[in-house]
């Protein structure tokens, strides 16, 4: 097995208007990439403090707060040899 990754799309679209080419959503999409960026980062940080080499089942949960973006990622930490 070769790992190549996590791969992600992510869409932000303004209270469902559909529209998907602007400043405002690209904005919007940037910083929700950046957010979930920041969010896999630690998990990384996380499970390789506790010995892992690989983590499975990976998730996201997003919770958007007024202007705000709260995102929490969640998987299983495990060595593969």
């Amino acid at each position: 097995m070769e790992y190549k990754g996590i791969v992600f799309g992510e869409v932000f679209d303004l209270a469902g208007t559909g529209w998907t080419n602007s400043t405002i959503i690209d904005n919007c999409e940037g910083a929700l990439i950046k957010s979930k960026n920041l969010a896999l980062d630690k998990l990384k940080e996380n499970a390789f403090k506790i010995g892992a080499n690989a983590i499975v089942g990976v998730s996201f949960v997003f919770n958007y707060i007024g202007h705000s973006v709260s995102v929490s990622a969640t998987g299983t930490a495990v060595v593969v040899e």
